[in-house]
C-alpha cells in the first residue's frame, strides 16, 4: 500500500484523539476507501475515520489490507506532523512507514506491524430523532466553554434549539446554540424536549479533531448513544458513537 493525503494535521489529530482512551485501531483499504476503526476497552466509544479513494494524492492498494495499528507508537509518530505537512502511509509485509513532507524534505517513521490477531469492530447504525449541524469551531468552544464545570455531559434538545449543560456541587453551566441566531446551521428535531447524557470526557477527548472540522454533525436522542459526524476537507469524515451514561 501506498497512499499520500494533503493534510497530515488532520491525521495528527485524530489520531491523538483516538489514543486518549483506545489502545489499538484497524486500518483497512480496499479499492474504495481507507478507513480508521477502534472501540475503547470499556465499549462506551467507537469512532471511524473514514477517507475515500478520490481525496488521496496518491491512493496505490493492492486488493484489501487490514492492519493493526498500535496508538501509543503511532499517536507518538503523529506528534511530528507539522502545519503544511502532507503526509505518505506506505506498508510491506513486516513494517508501516508514516512519512510527513514539507518543501521537498521528507522525515521517516517506521513501525514493525502488530502480529496479533486482527480485532474486528462492530458495524453501528443508529435511528436517532435529531440533528443539528454547526461549524467545528462552534462546537469546540461551546465544549472548551463548560467541560471544567463537571464530568456529565447533558445534551437537550428543542424546536430550533440544542443546548450543552454540565453541573457538580460547585454549580452549573449551559451553553445555548440556536438556528434562529444562525449559530446552528441545521436543526431537525423529531423529538422536541428530549435530554440525554454522557460522560463529558468523552467529547473532551474529541476537541482538535472537532476545532479544525468545517462541519460537526451532533445527533441524540433520549437513552440513545450520541453520534458525532465531523466533515474534513475533500470528503474527509469522522464518525464517533458515545453510549449514554447508565443512571
Amino acid at each position: 500500500m501506498k497512499v499520500v493525503f494533503s493534510d497530515a494535521r488532520i491525521w495528527r489529530y485524530v489520531i491523538s484523539a483516538m489514543s486518549k482512551f483506545i489502545d489499538s485501531a484497524l486500518l483497512k483499504a480496499n479499492d474504495k476507501e481507507l478507513i480508521v476503526k477502534g472501540i475503547d476497552p470499556s465499549k462506551t466509544a467507537l469512532i471511524e475515520f473514514k477517507i475515500p479513494k478520490s481525496s488521496f494524492e496518491t491512493y496505490e492498494v493492492d486488493g484489501e489490507i487490514s492492519i493493526q495499528l498500535n496508538l501509543e507508537e503511532v499517536g507518538k509518530v503523529m506528534k511530528s506532523a507539522e502545519r503544511d505537512d502532507k503526509i505518505s502511509i506506505t506498508t510491506d509485509e513486516a513494517r508501516i512507514t508514516f512519512i510527513f513532507e514539507r518543501r521537498g524534505v521528507p522525515r521517516y517513521f517506521t513501525l514493525p506491524l502488530q502480529t496479533e490477531e486482527l480485532q474486528e469492530i462492530p458495524e453501528l447504525s443508529l435511528d436517532l430523532g435529531n440533528e443539528f449541524k454547526m461549524p467545528g469551531d462552534v462546537l469546540y468552544e461551546a465544549i472548551t466553554g463548560i467541560e471544567d464545570v463537571g464530568e456529565v455531559l447533558w445534551i437537550k434538545g428543542d424546536e430550533g434549539r440544542l443546548s450543552l449543560m454540565s453541573e457538580s456541587d460547585l454549580g452549573e453551566a449551559e451553553i445555548v446554540l440556536s438556528a434562529e441566531k444562525g449559530i446552528l446551521e441545521e436543526a431537525k428535531v423529531g423529538n422536541p424536549g428530549f435530554t440525554v447524557s454522557y460522560g463529558m470526557e468523552y467529547f473532551s477527548y474529541m476537541k482538535q479533531p472537532i476545532k479544525v472540522a468545517d462541519a460537526a454533525v451532533l445527533k441524540a436522542d433520549a437513552e440513545m448513544p450520541a453520534h458525532l459526524q465531523l466533515i474534513f476537507i475533500q470528503d474527509t469524515q469522522l464518525d464517533y458513537y458515545v453510549a449514554p451514561r447508565a443512571e
